[in-house]
């Protein structure tokens, strides 16, 4: 063989107790668990290696070993591990444990248990520890007690001491609960009036003194106190002090007795001290000495005054004697009481001033502290600038406007943003020194100058002041400035006198017959004229003046708005005329700024298409502010008398026409811009000249008139409506009452009207009343009448046609009828036919019926033209029987 096969050296089994592993020509055993050896046939001893530990038993087994460790106090598989018979903490309530063979023992020193394992609660109260009746509570290692009320400490034992410190207030006498001692004794309040009992035992029972009550003996009832008022039983508010049951007085000086209610007669304690004939009267702890002789003083009217020995005041003077000190030794004094108009420690510094229209004077009376300006002013006038002062926000300014005191406040921006009144007619009437006292409080006041007086237009309706100021101060808390003479700057006023005499006394230097009041101004006199007249004196007849002559546009205008009155007087305006017109639809003045570009209010008068006066007040763009319409016709022909006023600040309106007055309220919400700008009367640049009436425009029919289309009007014009100038004429025209307008641009011939006002600029205006011009313009004649002029102003009753209702002047003139007509404008046609004069077989036509002419198939005249000059008479037409073809007629003249 080539030996290629391996013999299987196991197939023998030669491993008892193990797996063969086959080798070349061999083998090797892997033995099971517990054998050894080559083949695995001898059984493993393990306890030949000692395993058990700390005296184990061992006792070998199949492939192992075991120990027996219950003889020693050791356990686990080779009695390695020593058992902890204390591990399983057997010791109860922190007891002690301590380890032992198989066992364990518990020590429970100090923790209030007892028992193998402490396991047992050990009784703390069982000795009764607590006193005074408390309950024991017992515990770990100890107890509590539950003490009564009263009662305090570990053991209940301490007894609290509820009268120290004593609560009884007043001495009362503190009784403590806890005192078994005090009880049973019925005299003593309760409790102790009865049996002890530890629930009762705390706390204390005052014994109150007498006067005194409550739980601590607190309660003591105010003895100052009358309970039947409820007041003081001390009188006269002296102070009480409050006893136990009792009280007493501390009296005021001059009081005595138990309640002060005796006043001390001091004039008898002190033997009636008062000399030289002076009067004992007693005061409350006092007395003084009444009716001392001027030249005595002292608290006993003993010392005599000798301050005034030497005349030290002024003449303007009263002394009065003082004494500055009585003891140890006198020291005298005097004080010098000025009389009005003086001031300075003598009183020989004048302090009165008088005024004449446009003298002033100027203080510096700079201050910032609260203060009082004062002064006394004696005066005539109803309207006038008194004082300026002057301080960082603004001016306060005192005046009058109609007879009332007006106080104003002005802004930075020189602005009103205040105003009172008062009236003061009466004062006024008589002259009387009036005294003026303006306050100035919480620091409002940081005033620079005062000024007193001004010049003409300063401020008040155009005026300065007339008459009298004396005794200007302004007064601080601390100090008193006073303009004199010496003191005053800018004076131009006349210092130390104040001497009038009545102006309007009688006679009056007003003319009678022409004047309907003579004003006294102080030192002048203004005479208020009637409604034709004026001049210093009302001695010089207002002009008259014609517009509109010869077809014309006629226009006067006042470079300012004449007579406007400034701001004391609130912006009011006033004009009066008389007018004579027939004209309808026409302009008749405008106040204001014509221009469109104005920002101030206007004031517009027009006559309207029916012959009514209308009076507007217009915003700056033509808005309405308020409108007036007379009730009656003012294109009557004859004089109308017409007023129209206008107040900003008074927020009012007025139109008067002849005895009617129509008035109404501004209706503008913000406050008006004061009223400014030019006076315009008759027309203006844009408006076309008022046409000559038509025959049919004679005050009972209205004709309109239209404009051309050419013509472009401003805003004025707009709100004016469809108008023409002014046509008629003009007379006694006055502004703010007595101040006379000439329309006449450059007029010197008015002599005597001092104070006129005189056109700027005027038109095609004619002096005087154009006498020659009735007939032309006004055509009144009717019916082909020819018209002839007359004069004007002719004091006779005017014609039906112009409706005259009063003989203060008419346009006249005279009418020559056609035959067949009459009446005074030959308005009146002869009724003709009225008696039937042809029968009744005929009817009458009169020659006067225009309509019935030019008709060529009529009877003459009517088959020709209308002739006034043939208008008298009538025409028969006998009426034709139905078989007749022909006609017949008859004329009569």
């Amino acid at each position: 063989t080539d030996c290629e096969i391996n013999i299987d050296d196991c197939a023998s089994k030669p491993c008892a107790n193990g797996l063969c592993s086959d080798l070349v020509n061999d083998y090797s055993c892997s033995c099971f668990t517990g054998w050894e050896g080559r083949n695995c046939s001898v059984d493993t001893d393990y306890c030949l290696s000692g395993p058990c530990q700390n005296g184990g038993v061992c006792s070998d087994g199949n492939s192992t070993f075991s120990c027996d460790c219950s003889r020693v106090d050791f356990q686990g598989a080779t009695c390695s591990s020593k058992i902890d018979d204390c591990a399983s903490s057997p010791c109860q309530h922190g007891g002690r444990c301590t380890d032992g063979v198989r066992s364990f023992t518990c020590d429970c020193t100090d923790t209030g248990f007892t028992g193998d394992r402490c396991q047992n609660n050990i009784d703390d109260c069982a000795s009764n520890p607590c006193s005074h009746n408390a309950t024991c509570v017992d515990g770990l290692r100890d107890f509590s007690c539950s003490c009564f009320s009263g009662y305090s400490g570990k053991n209940c034992s301490d007894d609290e001491q509820d009268c120290s410190p004593n609560p009884c207030q007043f001495g009362g006498a503190c009784l403590e609960r806890s005192n078994q001692a005090l009880y049973g004794n019925s005299p003593l309040p309760a409790p102790f009036n009865g049996s002890f009992s530890y629930a009762l035992a705390a706390g204390s029972v005052c014994l109150c003194p007498h006067g005194t009550y409550g739980d601590n003996c607190s309660i003591n009832p105010n003895d100052c106190l009358d309970p039947a008022t409820n007041r003081s039983v001390c009188a006269h508010a002296s102070n009480c002090t409050d006893g136990l049951a009792s009280f007493t007085c501390h009296c005021l000086p001059g009081y005595e007795g138990p309640t002060c209610s005796a006043d001390i007669n001091e004039c008898e304690r002190f033997g009636q001290p008062c000399q030289n004939g002076a009067v004992c009267k007693d005061l409350v702890a006092d007395y003084a000495c009444t009716g001392c002789p001027a030249d005595f003083g002292g608290k006993n009217c003993s010392v005599r005054l000798t301050g005034c020995d030497s005349s030290p005041c002024h003449v303007n003077a009263t002394c009065e004697p003082l004494l500055l000190q009585e003891v140890p030794s006198p020291a005298h004094g005097y004080r010098c009481t000025c009389k009005p108009g003086w001031s300075g420690p003598q009183c020989n510094e004048t302090t009165l001033a008088s005024f004449n229209g446009m003298s002033s004077f100027s203080a510096n009376f700079t201050t910032t502290a609260d203060c009082t300006f004062e002064l006394s002013f004696r005066t005539s006038l109803a309207h006038f600038d008194l004082v300026r002062l002057s301080s960082h926000w603004g001016d306060i300014r005192v005046g009058a406007h109609d007879s009332s005191l007006v106080l104003l406040f002005f802004n930075a921006s020189s602005s009103v943003i205040g105003r009172v009144a008062w009236p003061i007619s009466d004062s006024l009437a008589s002259t009387d020194w009036l005294t003026l006292s303006v306050s100035l409080t919480n620091g409002s006041a940081t005033l620079s100058r005062i000024r007193v007086g001004g010049e003409s237009g300063s401020g008040i309706d155009g005026g300065g002041f007339r008459g009298c100021v004396r005794d200007l101060r302004l007064v601080t808390n601390d100090s008193k400035l006073v303009a004199t003479e010496t003191t005053a700057e800018s004076s131009n006023a006349t210092w130390g006198v104040c001497s009038r005499s009545v102006q309007c006394g009688s006679p009056s230097p007003c003319e009678a017959k022409t004047s309907s009041m003579c004003s006294d101004v102080w030192n002048d006199f203004v005479c208020h004229c009637a409604a034709d007249f004026g001049g210093r004196r009302c001695s010089v007849e207002l002009p008259s003046f014609s517009l509109g002559v010869g077809g014309s546009v006629s226009s006067a205008i006042f470079a300012s708005a004449a007579g406007v009155s400034s701001v004391y007087g609130g912006d009011s305006w006033t004009i009066e005329l008389r007018l004579v017109t027939l004209s309808r639809g026409a302009f008749l003045l405008l106040l204001g700024d014509p221009s469109d570009s104005a920002t101030t209010p206007r004031l517009l008068a027009t006559i309207d298409h029916s012959g009514r006066l209308s009076a507007q007040l217009l915003h700056g763009n033509g808005s309405l502010i308020a409108a007036l319409t007379s009730s009656d016709s003012v294109a009557t022909g004859s004089f109308v008398s017409v007023k129209i006023s206008v107040s900003i600040s008074g927020r009012s309106l007025s139109l008067s026409v002849s005895s009617s007055v129509r008035s109404a309220s501004l209706s503008s919400a913000s406050p008006l811009p004061q009223l400014s700008g030019q006076l315009i009367i008759g027309g203006f640049s844009g408006l076309r000249a008022a046409p000559a009436p038509s025959p049919d425009s004679t005050g009972r029919g209205a004709s309109r008139t239209k404009r051309s289309a050419d013509v472009s009007l401003s805003r004025v014009a707009s709100a004016a409506g469809n108008v023409t100038a002014f046509r008629g004429s003009l007379r006694s025209i006055k502004v703010n009452g007595d101040t006379p307008l000439i329309l006449v641009a450059g007029s010197d011939g008015f002599e005597g009207l001092t104070g006129a006002v005189v056109a700027s600029e005027s038109t095609e205006i004619v002096p005087g009343i154009f006498n020659n011009t009735v007939c032309e313009e006004f055509r009144p004649c009717r019916n082909g009448a020819t018209c002839t002029n007359g004069l004007y102003y002719s004091y006779r009753c005017c014609s039906p046609w112009l409706n005259c209702i009063d003989t203060t002047g008419c346009l006249n003139f005279s009418c020559v009828c056609h035959p067949g007509y009459s009446g005074e404008d030959c308005s009146v046609d002869h009724p003709d036919c009225s008696s039937n004069p042809c029968g009744a077989d005929s009817f009458c036509l009169e020659r006067s019926i225009e309509a019935l002419y030019s008709n060529a198939s009529s009877l003459a005249p009517f088959n020709g033209s209308f002739s006034y000059s043939k208008a008298a008479g009538f025409e028969c037409v006998r009426m034709m029987a139905p078989t007749e073809t022909a006609a017949s007629s008859e004329a009569v003249a």
